[in-house]
């Protein structure tokens, strides 16, 4: 098994009598950018909140790094290193952009409550520590003009950019972006895909859904698609496009409701 690898293994999740997802199996590898994709109402959110601890998959096996974390809590999901992006922006709108992605820096500080509230040296050097890692993250994700702003005050594309900036203020090493590039312009997805291929070069595996066909076409390495919760192809962009069994679902799914 690779280092960073995630392999779901017969993940069922039901909601009364729905089954969301059914015997899902796939396995990510580490360096992939990964992309999960189907029509609306598929099941694919589904999918990322049982990778994360949002919800408890009824069957099968959520492993990562060689570890089952199927029934951990979402901490201790991010602890081992798997962080996500939310469909709807998740922002402080009050707080600066420097300070929503400091915010994504409290899972890694090591210092004790009561260093804290002391300020004791080591509490000290921990405070330096995060606001180098939020300059980091200001300058690759091209905020710094706006780190004194309000994040509420700014353009729906920069706070994208915000979002994934405190992701990655965590140290990832699975970024899991659910529809990075809703709500973007073409100027801004093209630059939303070229960051990511920037974090993949940083060392980070990429786990994503998008409806944007065009764009997910051009990032992934390998896709699974799935259709009221089941698997109906794997492959890469190439072979997908060719697939029958997935023209078929889109075709016939124009004017499903999203999930």
């Amino acid at each position: 098994m690779g280092r960073n690898e995630l392999i779901l293994k017969d993940v069922t999740k039901r909601f009364g009598g729905l089954t969301a997802v059914d015997a899902l199996n796939l396995k990510v590898t580490e360096g992939q950018i990964y992309g999960i994709i189907g029509p609306n109402g598929a099941g694919k959110t589904t999918v990322f909140n049982c990778i994360t601890g949002i919800y408890e998959s009824e069957e099968g096996s959520v492993n990562w790094r060689g570890e089952e974390i199927r029934g951990m809590t979402p901490y201790q999901i991010v602890d081992r290193g798997i962080v996500r992006t939310f469909q709807t922006i998740r922002l402080f709108s009050q707080m600066s952009v420097a300070e929503n992605i400091m915010s994504g820096r409290h899972i890694k500080s090591k210092q004790k409550l009561w260093n804290g509230i002391f300020h004791t040296p080591s509490s000290r050097r921990d405070e330096l520590e995060n606001w180098k890692k939020v300059e980091e993250q200001l300058d690759f994700f091209k905020l710094s003009e706006f780190a004194a702003v309000p994040t509420g005050s700014l353009p729906y594309g920069i706070q994208r950019r915000v979002e994934m900036a405190r992701a990655m203020a965590v140290e990832p090493t699975l970024l899991i972006l659910d529809e990075p590039a809703a709500g973007l312009n073409d100027k801004e997805t093209l630059e939303l895909l070229e960051t990511i291929f920037k974090i993949r070069d940083r060392g980070v595996t990429v786990l994503l859904i998008e409806h944007d066909m065009d764009m997910v076409m051009e990032v992934t390495d390998y896709l699974t698609v799935i259709n009221f919760g089941k698997q109906i192809a794997e492959g890469t962009p190439e072979e997908i496009q060719k697939n029958p069994a997935v023209i078929e679902a889109y075709l016939g799914s124009e004017d499903d409701d999203d999930e």
